[in-house]
């Protein structure tokens, strides 16, 4: 039975409290799924009804469900192993200590402020990043930083000849059957975000490196619903073992901790989280827009929450407390539910 009540109402509360216009949310507890949708799509520039079908802006997720299962597939057919030095894929990118587990883990130790970035041209956003620093945090710190799945991005467009978004497209989404899973959606269909030079973004992506980058984003840039995410989380969770590109096998590395002793904790691309009661990892990742998914393969059982927070601003500060609460209380109601 599933029974997340205290975190039901804490999601919940963030549309009767205002934190979100809109909420869609799912629970995965074994074979069981409880799904629900409460809320607007938009409060302006008028109030729109919120469908159980609305396509989200991902944001974030993008990283760990469209280029990171890139590389998975890629790794699951022992292509690459990730131990491979970046310079070797992007010759214009000289420190030859960064692997492309550090741009994973986000240890790559790559930052520095790029003058005028969102006015920046695709081509060159990309020289700027790729002749970006790397810092003495050098698998010294884990620094969550979009540049290292641009990077990630770049490696996939080398390999294949082609953008990483329509690299995606081709060996993961399609072969698994998603079909509102996407990069290009129809803007009716989606949930609007934020408001731009007095415009409602509806379709495009809210990140303005997306927008910029186009096909060659891996960091941001795709968009899903509800149905298709949870199809996606039993794969992660081994309740669907053929559903993702690549081996159950590589599934279960994700649930490992990749960084050296004394630096956070995180996985190839997710996030660590802890069992509260047996300290097991469980993966999360969070999407600026307003999305999440956690999941623990241990107890096959999950968290898929889509919200609209950017809408009408991104400066929403009040959500980011909520949805930490939010994962706590799973976390707690988890550990607990049978």
């Amino acid at each position: 039975m599933i029974d997340y009540s205290t975190t039901q109402t804490l999601i919940e509360s963030m549309v009767s409290e205002r934190i979100v216009p809109g909420v869609n949310y799912a629970f995965i507890k074994g074979k069981q799924t409880f799904t629900s949708t409460i809320g607007f799509a938009s409060i302006y520039p008028k109030v729109t009804q919120l469908s159980p079908f609305a396509e989200y802006d991902l944001a974030s997720l993008t990283k760990v469900l469209a280029t990171e299962n890139v590389l998975l597939k890629l790794y699951d057919q022992g292509k690459i192993n990730f131990t491979e030095p970046l310079h070797s894929f992007i010759p214009e990118f000289k420190d030859e200590r960064v692997r492309l587990y550090h741009l994973f883990t986000h240890t790559s130790g790559i930052r520095g402020w790029i003058p005028h970035r969102d006015e920046l041209s695709h081509d060159q956003l990309i020289n700027a990043i790729i002749h970006l620093p790397v810092t003495d945090e050098f698998e010294k710190k884990m620094r969550y930083a979009d540049t290292n799945f641009v990077l990630l991005g770049l490696v996939i467009k080398k390999i294949f000849g082609e953008p990483v978004q329509e690299v995606a497209t081709k060996e993961v989404f399609n072969p698994m059957g998603l079909k509102h899973t996407t990069f290009h959606p129809k803007k009716a269909d989606c949930v609007p975000t934020a408001i731009i030079n007095g415009h409602v973004l509806q379709g495009i992506p809210h990140d303005p490196k997306a927008r910029q980058l186009g096909s060659d984003c891996g960091s941001a840039g795709l968009f899903s619903t509800m149905d298709d995410l949870i199809a996606i989380g039993k794969g992660y969770l081994g309740l669907n073992q053929h559903i993702l590109p690549y081996s159950q096998d590589t599934v279960s590395k994700l649930y490992e901790n990749k960084n050296l002793p004394g630096i956070k904790p995180r996985s190839w691309g997710w996030d660590l989280r802890f069992d509260p009661q047996y300290h097991y990892p469980i993966i999360l990742h969070t999407g600026y827009t307003g999305t999440l998914i956690i999941l623990d393969r241990l107890k096959k059982s999950g968290l898929v929450l889509l919200t609209n927070r950017v809408q009408p601003t991104g400066h929403n500060l009040v959500f980011l407390a909520a949805r930490e609460r939010i994962i706590q209380s799973f976390l707690k109601e988890n550990c607990v539910n049978l």
